[in-house]
């Protein structure tokens, strides 16, 4: 399904459009003939497209290129501000589906370009804070925060059990055995298909389902375990390598 933009000025080759989505609000597949920055001031969204899976918290945005066809599920309220932007101004932007980090800059352009101010500028200050906003794209950097999708059936089961049962300590051994091939093999799939092992494989889903349980409002102790980390400092410790600090003060900030 396509959906169509409406740009309000010829010579803005941007434009930002607010929507408020409530817990658990799914929008379903659809592509766009233009460029897409995916982001939310709060909340947490799940983006799916191009046989990837995105857990995005504040902070973090995905970059949709035209004409990829895309969902976004919300946990928490989320307060979406999409940048949608022509495919000839942005030459230099990332020709794939990504995650960027959302600079405290890029975030206050974003979020001025969706006030009356910014409506009832002149064409020449729209134009230069367009192009600032182009600038701290083009700058922004990339963050590895991805769950690539599978088609092959034995992973597909193996993916599809450790998302809906995060904690569950299956091994890799355990799984081999499960689907009668040898743990060397099972490995050397997970390298080849996901571009990971098995053990970040899992460790990234906890992670993820973790991101939406937060977003709900729940515990970080009570979440952490509730995914199967074995303590609140593992988990203390994976969040912070991904984040740059602990679950607890992460939320807390975009409060």
């Amino acid at each position: 399904m396509k959906r169509d933009i409406f740009f309000p000025e010829a010579d803005i080759p941007v434009v930002v459009v607010p929507k408020t989505y409530p817990d658990g609000y799914t929008i379903g597949w659809h592509n766009h003939d233009y460029c897409q920055l995916v982001y939310a001031c709060s909340g947490v969204m799940v983006v799916e497209a191009e046989q990837s899976l995105w857990v995005i918290p504040p902070q973090r945005a995905v970059w949709i290129p035209a004409g990829i066809s895309h969902k976004v599920e919300m946990y928490g309220l989320a307060e979406m501000r999409n940048v949608y932007l022509k495919p000839h101004c942005s030459p230099h932007l990332p020709n794939s589906s990504t995650v960027v980090n959302v600079s405290s800059l890029l975030g206050e352009i974003i979020a001025y370009m969706t006030t009356g101010r910014f409506e009832q500028g002149n064409t020449g200050e729209k134009e230069r804070l367009v192009g600032v906003l182009l600038d701290q794209l083009k700058i922004a950097d990339q963050a590895e925060l991805s769950l690539p999708l599978t088609k092959d059936k034995r992973l597909v089961m193996v993916c599809e059990s450790i998302m809906a049962q995060p904690a569950e300590n299956k091994s890799l051994s355990d799984w081999s055995k499960s689907l009668n091939i040898s743990s060397r093999t099972l490995s050397r799939l997970f390298r080849q298909e996901m571009g990971m092992s098995f053990i970040e494989y899992r460790n990234q889903v906890r992670l993820f389902q973790a991101l939406k349980r937060l977003a709900s409002g729940q515990s970080v102790t009570s979440v952490a375990l509730d995914v199967g980390f074995v303590s609140l400092s593992a988990f203390n410790r994976l969040f912070k390598r991904h984040f740059g600090t602990t679950p607890g003060h992460y939320f807390k900030r975009i409060d």
